[in-house]
């Protein structure tokens, strides 16, 4: 039985004794229980006022941990969608990472080709001043000329010191001149060369030579039987004719179409070096 339930009994007592005139003790004594009945009300009262204030203050912190965790919640998918960021630039950068090591190696490579491109150049350079060295004596007695042409070393011989006019036959003079440079060419053990044979553009009509592309095509290969003769490897040789197509005077006048008679050696560049090379990327 509660307290509340409790004092209503003594009330209903006290009211049942006071009726039936019972003795002034005991109706003290129920005056004394009725005392103590309303003291445990109003700690019940008491008592239920705390709890609403404890139930009060426990919604408010239950309020408070509530915007907490939505604060915390916001927070949270704050820092994934930065996660998330910080994971798409990571995967960004390891891309450009391994492009750029891809374009870093490429350009390894084209330094490599282009050092041995420098090296080749360097070569031709030096066995260009050995080759004027040697052909001093000729150079001076105008016998030949030694240039660099778009990148390479040409040996120029007047044609009138080679071939009689019309002739493919190569003369006394031709063939001595000739023999000294097949000399030089001989010892250069890892380059090629190529005889161009170039005419003036004064038309020829024989029955060996029907045009200037034949004339000039013959010349060369006489250049080259000597040059192979002369200690040269056949294998390092070859023949061209250009007739007058490629002429270095404007064929108007006889000085200028003497100057396109002639047979040009030309030193071949390294095709195992420019081919692993290439300039236009």
């Amino acid at each position: 039985m509660t307290k509340l339930a409790q004092s209503r009994s003594i009330v209903l007592l006290l009211v049942a004794l006071s009726s039936a005139c019972v003795k002034r003790s005991t109706y003290r004594v129920a005056l004394a229980d009725l005392a103590d009945a309303h003291a445990v009300q109003d700690t019940l009262r008491a008592d239920l006022q705390r709890q609403s204030e404890v139930e009060d203050s426990l919604r408010a912190v239950m309020t408070d941990l509530e915007a907490e965790i939505e604060a915390l919640e916001a927070r949270r998918a704050e820092l994934d969608d930065r996660l998330q960021s910080a994971a798409d630039e990571v995967h960004r950068l390891e891309v450009v990472l391994s492009q750029r090591g891809t374009e870093y190696a490429e350009l390894q490579e084209r330094l490599q080709a282009l050092a041995a491109v420098e090296r080749e150049v360097s070569e031709r350079n030096r066995i260009y001043e050995d080759v004027i060295g040697r052909f001093r004596s000729l150079i001076d007695g105008g016998q030949l000329a030694v240039s660099i042409v778009r990148g390479r070393m040409v040996i120029q011989l007047p044609q009138d010191i080679l071939f009689p006019s019309g002739s493919a036959t190569l003369s006394a003079d031709g063939r001595s001149t000739l023999t000294q440079v097949a000399s030089v060419l001989a010892t250069l053990e890892d380059r090629s060369f190529q005889i161009e044979g170039h005419t003036d553009n004064v038309p020829i009509s024989t029955a060996q030579f029907p045009s200037n592309w034949e004339l000039s095509s013959a010349r060369a290969l006489s250049v080259v039987r000597l040059l192979i003769q002369g200690g040269v490897a056949p294998e390092r040789l070859s023949g061209a004719g250009y007739g007058e197509y490629q002429p270095v005077a404007q064929n108007d006048d006889r000085e200028s179409r003497r100057r396109n008679r002639r047979i040009e050696i030309v030193m071949l560049p390294n095709l195992d070096v420019i081919a692993g090379t290439s300039l236009n990327d």
